[in-house]
């Protein structure tokens, strides 16, 4: 009969554990000793995810005159729902696809001189200009919000270290310039400000399983619009929580 109870009792938990696909031990005692059965088996599945991309960005190449941003003032957050698609998970190194929409805002902080204040971009008859403020400003920054779609495949090795490389593409939502005087309110002035419609870029991310990650962007081509603006590319380093 506590051979019959045993093999019902291993059974049970067997089936429990294909069903719910996790590892569990189970403790098998006679009365002369006690045994350990491990059972284990993995199931792979999409699953979804919400991240939080929060960084640094800024142009690089050679800017024009009065393009001065602040490395540490212009950031870069986006907000991202992630696919994660399992393609090849047999063995120490996994595979799989990333892949989901994200809002991302690049905020490009203007420099304050101690002689001519802050920088102001201004848009008219679609050409830009930069203009020094008449006041004293606290801050005076171009802020661009746009949908994107990162594609990118994504390594995870036994020693828990992950890898992924891709590349993204999206559209422009919104762009504005927002300008906060010394002691005052501060005014947005939202505008095309001669940028493209359409973005592209590169990505890559550098952690460790169930951690933060590393993230670093870039954009090869200027945001600007050919011969309206700045030809410079965009970079975004940061954390990806």
């Amino acid at each position: 009969m506590k051979t019959f109870k045993h093999l019902l009792t291993t059974t049970l938990i067997a089936a429990s554990t294909a069903v719910f696909a996790q590892n569990t031990t189970v403790i098998i005692k006679t009365d002369s000793s006690v045994s350990t059965t491990r059972y284990h088996k993995s199931v792979n599945r999409v699953t979804s995810d919400f991240s939080l991309y929060v960084g640094l960005n800024n142009f690089g190449g050679s800017m024009p005159a009065g393009y001065d941003f602040r490395p540490l003032g212009s950031r870069f957050v986006a907000l991202a729902w992630q696919k994660r698609i399992p393609l090849s998970v047999k063995g120490a190194t996994k595979l799989r696809l990333v892949t989901g929409p994200e809002v991302a805002w690049n905020n490009f902080m203007f420099e304050r001189s101690a002689d001519a204040g802050r920088n102001i971009l201004v848009e008219r008859n679609n050409q830009l200009s930069i203009e020094q403020s008449d006041v004293d400003l606290r801050k005076s920054k171009l802020v661009i919000a746009q949908l994107n779609l990162p594609v990118m495949f994504n390594l995870s090795f036994r020693s828990g270290l992950t890898l992924g490389l891709g590349a993204y593409a999206g559209i422009r939502l919104d762009s504005y310039t927002k300008v906060k005087p010394v002691g005052g309110s501060a005014v947005r002035d939202h505008g095309s400000y001669n940028l493209n419609t359409v973005r592209w870029g590169l990505t890559s991310e550098l952690g460790f399983r169930g951690s933060a990650k590393l993230f670093f962007r870039y954009e090869p081509n200027s945001p600007f619009k050919a011969g309206q603006g700045p030809d410079a590319s965009v970079w975004a380093v940061g954390v990806k929580l």
